[in-house]
């Protein structure tokens, strides 16, 4: 197979960048660690050290009084990631060092969706965030069905957006490398570093309006052909089921979303609509946590058609990871109970036997570490030069 010879080299450097991250070494134990030929090692080191990406600093060895030995560290202050994620309405962006660090984070209101509006608050909080720092990208993180490759929104429900070339919209103001995910897939690469960089493959599932999953298999984010992996509300899990808002019957997401579990609850209770507030997700959640049989009823249905569909995922992929987020794992450990009870029926026994489900490790997502992490991803990868 033939490999350009930037292309190799962005390899070998990318082989370097991770094998140090989070780790020391000294030059020979970065080769042994990397099979990298002396000389490739050498030139790639020489580089990356003018640069000041990696530091060379002089420790004892061992403990052996005058033995000293060069480590290698990487810089991580070299220079600066900014995340941007894009909620409902409202905008977040961060200033990150390279090990993943807030500097600075910054909150604005999003007062309409059009497109226009949107890239001009990017714009602003990129610059205000940026100020005299050097960056070598932005991350956005983005609701909806993104074209990653091209920095394509191709369509979004809340902002009603199809096919907005975003990317090229921020290109005339931002100089500097643009990412753009999906949000959901963009934090399933932050809680699969976060959880162990070691892990292979993983699901990462968002349970909050609607659910969605972000996939790694083999060290690396699944896209599928039109980039919309991971829209696992569509689901077929029920026959004569509710209507969902895609228009077909049955979906996932007319179980075990939020707002679909509050409503439900609600109206088996009676609850009076024309006298109450409706009440917030946590009624639910407490109402859950007090072992409230109605509640219950609902959460054991939403957490069952769940496990239907990610247990065949498991079983057809081999995947034993899962990371799951949301407010529903508010309900102290009764959500993963139940969950592994679930998948424990459904997965075949090599699967069950290795399952691996945990909380993520951002319980809320009021963050932009899914977006910075959409940068670093390709920094460590050796894609940003």
């Amino acid at each position: 197979m033939y490999i350009k010879l930037d292309s190799l080299k962005k390899l070998n450097r990318g082989l370097i960048l991770s094998s140090l991250k989070n780790n020391n070494f000294t030059r020979v134990e970065l080769q042994k660690r990397t099979g990298l030929a002396a000389g490739t090692l050498s030139n790639i080191m020489k580089e990356l050290v003018l640069e000041n990406i990696i530091l060379e600093i002089e420790e004892n060895g061992n403990g052996i009084r005058g033995r000293k030995g060069t480590k290698l560290f990487i810089n991580y202050n070299y220079k600066y990631v900014i995340g941007i994620k894009i909620k409902r309405g409202i905008l977040i962006g961060s200033l990150n060092s390279l090990d993943g660090t807030t500097i600075n984070q910054m909150t604005l209101e999003i007062p309409d969706k059009s497109p226009s509006t949107v890239v001009d608050l990017i714009i602003k909080t990129f610059k205000e965030l940026k100020q005299e720092k050097s960056i070598i990208g932005i991350g956005i993180a983005f609701p909806g069905q993104v074209d990653s490759n091209e920095g394509i929104i191709t369509y979004s429900a809340f902002y009603q957006w199809k096919k907005v070339k975003l990317k090229e919209l921020l290109q005339k103001s931002i100089e500097c490398e643009i990412f753009i995910e999906n949000d959901v897939r963009a934090m399933a690469l932050s809680e699969k570093d976060f959880i162990s960089p070691d892990i292979k493959n993983m699901l990462y599932i968002n349970i909050d309006r609607g659910v969605s999953c972000g996939i790694i298999i083999n060290n690396s984010l699944l896209l599928g052909d039109n980039f919309v992996s991971g829209q696992l509300g569509h689901s077929f899990v029920e026959n004569n089921g509710k209507i969902c808002n895609c228009g077909k019957i049955g979906c996932l997401e007319t179980i075990t979303t939020n707002p679909r579990m509050l409503e439900d609850y609600l109206k088996e209770i009676n609850y009076n609509f024309d006298t109450n507030e409706v009440p917030s997700f946590d009624f639910f959640i407490n109402k859950v946590i007090e072992n409230d049989p109605v509640a219950l009823k609902i959460f054991n249905h939403a957490i069952y058609s769940l496990a239907i569909i990610i247990g065949n995922l498991s079983n057809t992929l081999n995947i034993s990871t899962i990371v799951v987020g949301g407010d529903i794992t508010k309900c102290n450990n009764l959500f993963f109970q139940t969950f592994f009870k679930f998948m424990s029926l459904i997965c075949i026994p090599y699967v069950t036997e290795n399952l691996n489900i945990k909380k993520s490790v951002f319980e809320h997502n009021d963050n932009t570490i899914g977006a910075v992490y959409i940068v670093l991803n390709q920094f460590f990868k050796g894609n940003i030069l």
